[in-house]
């Protein structure tokens, strides 16, 4: 008996020929093209349907099987409680190799830019780009590599991120990991990761958040750090009395972000209730109304406000004496540094410095790598 090949893909999609999608106003997306087809494990690629007599209608004759056997690639497998069906083995994109066969692949090449040829793109696995990653276009995958430069774009990982020709964003550049970031250098962007960030280069007006320790080989100028452990700099931390280069080490520079929007929106909330209260705005005729919204408002801020205290005092628990900002090189003056609740401006040139906290204060100690 015949059986029918039925793919839970399309069969013949060619990412070197990838149309346009039409949204529903009809208007062309041109970000999200669909240049790749996630797949996850267990997920169903392709079933056996047997043929009786005549081929059914809109079925295509080349993929009418004379046995009832799958084209099964790698990373594929066949259901143990069910033999018609063919499965993913593995997380990441589906297609068919030139021999014919059904496969799943995990690692996603993209030979070119990201622009408006691919689109946005969004995979499960990890990604390799060997071109740049153009402005205005996104790319999410598990751990990101790219081989040119990122512009003003945005990179988000699961795990770690890679760029090894650098990042120059013009203040709208977002490289978001929850591992760790390596970059050749960066200039006016966003830098989020989880564990580690290495700078090869210079960064330039930045803004780096980081969950354990932050690396630049060369210089740190301008912009703001958000570090909870160390940060090294290795020839020049500072550009003058006109550039003002800001640090903050000793706590969780995730947990201050959430706290700073929290305390906007409670501030926004505030500034409605006061409006709200005032004798103008409290016409008879509305009262009702006004007192209802009034009521929630206030619900609203007692909420906040719990969260507000309960995230305080869990950003408090840091071992603030781990901290350590390192420079072998030059500190220039323009330097802010905060080291939990303590703070120093630095007004002069230091040399070959470690700032740490000593005796409830900023101290800055020579040389900045004791030799072993």
């Amino acid at each position: 008996m015949k059986h029918y090949l039925k793919h839970h893909f399309d069969p013949d999609f060619n990412h070197l020929n990838i149309k346009a999608n039409a949204r529903g106003n009809e208007q062309v997306d041109h970000l999200n093209r669909g240049y790749v087809h996630n797949v996850v494990e267990g997920q169903v690629l392709a079933e056996l349907i047997p043929i009786e007599d005549r081929l059914p209608e809109g079925v295509a004759p080349r993929f009418v099987l004379e046995k009832p056997v799958f084209p099964a690639g790698a990373n594929t497998r066949v259901d143990p409680q069910n033999p018609n069906l063919l499965l993913a083995g593995a997380n990441g994109y589906v297609y068919i190799a030139p021999d014919g066969r059904i496969c799943v692949k995990g690692l996603l090449n993209i030979r070119q830019d990201v622009d408006y040829a691919t689109g946005n793109i969004s995979f499960i696995g990890d990604v390799v780009i060997h071109g740049s990653v153009r402005s205005g276009f996104k790319v999410k995958g598990r751990n990101i590599l790219v081989k040119g430069p990122v512009e003003a774009a945005t990179l988000e990982a699961g795990q770690s991120i890679q760029v090894e020709a650098g990042v120059k964003g013009d203040k709208r550049a977002e490289l978001r990991a929850k591992g760790s970031i390596k970059v050749k250098f960066c200039e006016n962007a966003l830098l989020s990761a989880g564990k580690n960030i290495l700078v090869e280069g210079s960064c330039l007006h930045c803004r780096l958040l980081v969950g354990n320790a932050l690396a630049i080989r060369d210089k740190l100028i301008g912009g703001e750090v958000l570090c909870r452990r160390m940060v090294r700099v290795g020839a020049q931390l500072g550009g003058g009395l006109s550039t003002i280069t800001t640090l903050t080490l000793g706590y969780d520079p995730f947990l201050m972000q959430k706290i700073a929007e929290l305390e906007s929106t409670i501030t926004t909330l505030k500034t409605r209730r006061e409006a709200l209260s005032t004798p103008k705005a409290r016409e008879p005729g509305i009262r009702p109304e006004q007192d209802q919204l009034l009521r929630e408002l206030d619900q609203q801020l007692a909420v906040l406000d719990k969260q507000r205290i309960a995230w305080a005092e869990q950003i408090a628990t840091t071992d603030w004496a781990a901290c350590a900002v390192i420079v072998p090189g030059e500190v220039r003056p323009g330097v802010e540094l905060s080291i939990g609740q303590y703070y120093e401006s630095v007004s002069d040139y230091l040399y070959n410095v470690r700032m740490i906290l000593q005796k409830e204060q900023i101290a800055m100690v020579s040389p900045a790598e004791p030799k072993k």
